[in-house]
C-alpha cells in the first residue's frame, strides 16, 4: 500500500514538473515573440512546446496557435495548415480552438471578401447639433440645439432648417425620425414614466400616443410609418417589447422578459417580422443573443448568438444588432466572430437564418442604421479614440497649472487607465483601435515623459488594468477575458510575462501592497467587490462588499479604504471601524487619494455646473476648489496623483471620439 501511494506521488511529481517545465518554455518563446520581437526562434520554441509537451493538450494547442501566429507576421502561408491542426485535433480545448476557427475565417475573408467591389464610404461632414446614426440618411436630418431646445429638420449643410418642436432646454429629447423623414417620435421623460409623442416634420401634428416605463430603449419605426417598437421597462418589473399604433397608440406586447434586458429591435421592410437582440446577461451566461419573431405576435426563434471572444473583455457586448437591409435579405450585425470588430450581413429568409454571416468590413459597429435608400449610416470611432489623458503640475497647496494634453497613440473606446511609475517620470496605460481591425485585446504601453520614447510591452487577450510595482522594475496587470482574469507580472525592460494568479471573476487592478506581496483589485461576479490578492499563496481576501451604484479605492499608503456613490464619499481605516462621511457633493469616478494619504482629490461641479478639481483632508474638513479641470463633459475616468505628489494626471471621455459614416453598395448582389 506504502509503496503504491510513493509511486503515484512520484508520478504526480513529475507531471507538475513537466508542466512547469512546459509553462515555463511556453512563456520564454511569449518573450522571444513580444519583447525581443525574434520571430523565428519563438516559432522554434513554440514547436518544442507542441512536439515535448503534446500530453498537456492545453498547452499544446495554445502553442501551436501562437506559432501560427507567428507565421501570420511574417507573411506565410504555415499559419493556415496549422489553425487547421487545431481547429481539427483540438477541439476539445475550447479557447484555442475557437481562435483557430476565427483566424481561418478572418484569413479566408481577407482572401476574398463578399462585399460588392462597388462599395463606398464617405465621412458625413456637419456642425450640426446632437444627431446619431438613426438621425439622418446622410442628406436629410433630425438634430437638437440644445442651448435652445428646438428639434430641427433640414439638411446637412445646415442651409435649409425648420424648427419642428420647441420646449425648455433642458426637456429636449433625441427625436428619432421615420426612414422617409416625414414624421418623428419623442420619448420625454414625464416621471415616473416616459412620454411617447409624434410630430411632423412641418411642425404639425404634436401628440402623445402612449406612456412607456420608467425607462425605455430601442426605438424603431416600421418602414410604412405605421408602427413604433420600444423595449419599456419598469422598476421591479419585466422588459417587455410593444408594437405601438401610430394612429391610435394602440399597444400590442411582443416579448416580456423576466430577466436581462433587450438592446435593440427592428421592423422588417416588408413589416412581417421583429427581430431583436438580449444582450448577455451576466458572467455565467456571456452569450449575446438575436431573435426574431412575426410581427403580428408568435414564438420568438433564435437566429444568431455570439459569445465573447478571447481577445474581448466581458463588459463589451461581442454582437450588436444594428438594423435590417432595405431588401430584407438580411440583418445587419456588429460583430465579432473573426476576432476583430467588423461589419457582417445575416442571411434571413422568411424570417429564419439561410446562412452563415458574410464578411462586409472591419470596424466597431456599435451604433448603425439603414436608410430607405439602401445605405448604412453608423458611428465610428474618430482618429484618437474618445479618450485623452491630461497632465498638470500640481504647486505646494494642490493647486494645478496649465493642463496638457498628452499625444498619445490611442483608438481606445474604453478608459487607458493609465497609472504612473515610482519615479513619476514615465506612466503605463493601454491602447485599443476598433476601426483598424486590430487583432485581440489590448496593448499595454510604456510612455517616458521626460524624453517621449514610448514603447508596446505586452499584447493582451482582454480587457487589461496595469499598475507599477513598488519595490521592483516591473508591472502588475489584469487581463480580464470572457470567463477569467489573469493576474500577471511583466518585466519592464524584458517584457517576460508571469502568471501569478487566475480569478473567475472580472478584476481590475488598484495598487499593489507597499513591500509587493500583495495586489488591491476591485471587481467581482455579482457585487462590487475590494480585494487583497496575496502574490505568494494566491490567497483572495475581501476587505469590503458595496450595493450597486458604490465603488471604492485603497489609498495609496494603505491606511485608508474609500467608497463612493450617488451621496458623496465615506472613508474609514482599513484595519476596520466606522465608516465616516467625507464628503456630500461629489459623485464623479474620477478621483484618487494623494500618495501620503493625507487628501482625497476628486472631480465636482459648481453651482453653474462647471467642473473642477477639489481636494478633501482624509481627517475631515471642508472641501476646497483647487482650479479647473480638463474636461468638462460628464463621462467617466480616472485619475492619479504621481507618487512624488508633483504631477496629477487625468484620464476622460472628451466628448468628441465618434464620427458618422455613410456605407453605400455593400449589400451583395442576389443570385
Amino acid at each position: 500500500m506504502k509503496l503504491t501511494i510513493l509511486i503515484a506521488c512520484l508520478m504526480f511529481g513529475t507531471a507538475a514538473l513537466a508542466a512547469d517545465a512546459g509553462a515555463e518554455l511556453f512563456q520564454k518563446a511569449v518573450t522571444e515573440e513580444r519583447a525581443a520581437g525574434n520571430l523565428e526562434e519563438a516559432i522554434k520554441l513554440y514547436q518544442r512546446v507542441a512536439k515535448e509537451f503534446a500530453s498537456d493538450r492545453a498547452l499544446a494547442a495554445k502553442a501551436l496557435v501562437q506559432e501560427a501566429r507567428c507565421y501570420e507576421k511574417l507573411g506565410q502561408d504555415k499559419a493556415v495548415k496549422l489553425y487547421e491542426q487545431v481547429a481539427r485535433d483540438f477541439s476539445d480545448q475550447r479557447e484555442p480552438a475557437t481562435q483557430a476557427r476565427a483566424r481561418l475565417a478572418a484569413l479566408k475573408q481577407d482572401d476574398s471578401p463578399a462585399a460588392p467591389a462597388t462599395m463606398t464610404q464617405r465621412r458625413i461632414e456637419s456642425t450640426l447639433g446632437g444627431m446619431g446614426p438613426g438621425m439622418t440618411d446622410g442628406h436629410r436630418a433630425v438634430y437638437m440645439n440644445d442651448a435652445t431646445g428646438e428639434l430641427i429638420y433640414g439638411d446637412l449643410a445646415g442651409k435649409s432648417k425648420r424648427v419642428i418642436f420647441k420646449t425648455k432646454p433642458d426637456d429636449l429629447p433625441p427625436g428619432f425620425p421615420s426612414r422617409d423623414f416625414s414624421i418623428v417620435a419623442l420619448a420625454f421623460d414625464s416621471k415616473p414614466l416616459y412620454a411617447l409623442s409624434v410630430v411632423n416634420t412641418d411642425g404639425t401634428g404634436y401628440r402623445e400616443i402612449a406612456r412607456l416605463g420608467t425607462h425605455y430603449g430601442c426605438l424603431d419605426w416600421s418602414w410604412d410609418n405605421r408602427y413604433i417598437l420600444a423595449c419599456s421597462h419598469r422598476d421591479d418589473g419585466p422588459t417587455r417589447l410593444l408594437k405601438i399604433s401610430v394612429a391610435d397608440g394602440q399597444i400590442h406586447e411582443l416579448v416580456s422578459l423576466k430577466t436581462g434586458w433587450m438592446r435593440s429591435a427592428a421592423f422588417s421592410p416588408d413589416g412581417r417580422f421583429v427581430a431583436y437582440q438580449v444582450p448577455a446577461s451576466s458572467a455565467a451566461d456571456p452569450v449575446s443573443r438575436i431573435f426574431i419573431l412575426p410581427a403580428e405576435g408568435g414564438e420568438p426563434q433564435l437566429v444568431y448568438e455570439e459569445r465573447p471572444s478571447a481577445g474581448l473583455s466581458r463588459n463589451r457586448q461581442p454582437l450588436r444588432l444594428l438594423d435590417w437591409t432595405v431588401d430584407g435579405r438580411y440583418l445587419a450585425i456588429g460583430s465579432q466572430r473573426t476576432g476583430k470588430g467588423a461589419l457582417h450581413l445575416l442571411p434571413i429568409k422568411d424570417g429564419k437564418p439561410a446562412g452563415a454571416p458574410v464578411f462586409v468590413k472591419y470596424g466597431d459597429f456599435e451604433y448603425g442604421s439603414t436608410t430607405a435608400a439602401g445605405g448604412m449610416i453608423y458611428d465610428a470611432v474618430k482618429p484618437g479614440g474618445e479618450w485623452a489623458v491630461y497632465t498638470a503640475s500640481l504647486d505646494e497647496h494642490g493647486r494645478p497649472g496649465g493642463w496638457r494634453r498628452l499625444d498619445l497613440p490611442l483608438g481606445n473606446t474604453t478608459n487607458p487607465w493609465p497609472e504612473w511609475s515610482g519615479d513619476s517620470n514615465r506612466i503605463v496605460y493601454v491602447g485599443r483601435n476598433e476601426d483598424s481591425g486590430q487583432t485581440g485585446g489590448e496593448v499595454v504601453h510604456l510612455r517616458d515623459l521626460t524624453t517621449g520614447e514610448d514603447r508596446e510591452i505586452y499584447h493582451a487577450l482582454g480587457h487589461t488594468t496595469c499598475t507599477w510595482a513598488v519595490q521592483q522594475p516591473k508591472l502588475f496587470c489584469a487581463d480580464n477575458r470572457a470567463e477569467k482574469t489573469d493576474i500577471l507580472s511583466i518585466a519592464v525592460e524584458s517584457g517576460q510575462v508571469e502568471r501569478l494568479h487566475t480569478s473567475p471573476a472580472p478584476l481590475f487592478i488598484l495598487y499593489p501592497s507597499r513591500d509587493d506581496r500583495a495586489l488591491y483589485l476591485n471587481g467581482g461576479n455579482e457585487e462590487e467587490e475590494i480585494l487583497r490578492l496575496d502574490i505568494a499563496t494566491g490567497q483572495e481576501t475581501i476587505l469590503e462588499r458595496f450595493p450597486s451604484g458604490v465603488w471604492g479605492l485603497v489609498s495609496p499608503d494603505e491606511r485608508w479604504l474609500i467608497r463612493k456613490g450617488t451621496k458623496g464619499a465615506d472613508i474609514r481605516p482599513m484595519s476596520g471601524g466606522d465608516w465616516k462621511a467625507l464628503v456630500s457633493s461629489t459623485t464623479s469616478a474620477q478621483d484618487s487619494a494623494a500618495p501620503d494619504g493625507n487628501w482625497l482629490f476628486y472631480r465636482d461641479a459648481d453651482a453653474a455646473g462647471k467642473k473642477g478639481l477639489y481636494r478633501v483632508a482624509t481627517a475631515g474638513g471642508q472641501p476646497e476648489r483647487l482650479g479647473d479641470f480638463p474636461t468638462n463633459g460628464n463621462g467617466g475616468g480616472t485619475m492619479e496623483i504621481s507618487p512624488d505628489g508633483r504631477t496629477i494626471m487625468v484620464a476622460g471621455m472628451f466628448g468628441a471620439g465618434w464620427e458618422l459614416w455613410s456605407l453605400e453598395n455593400f449589400i451583395p448582389p442576389a443570385h
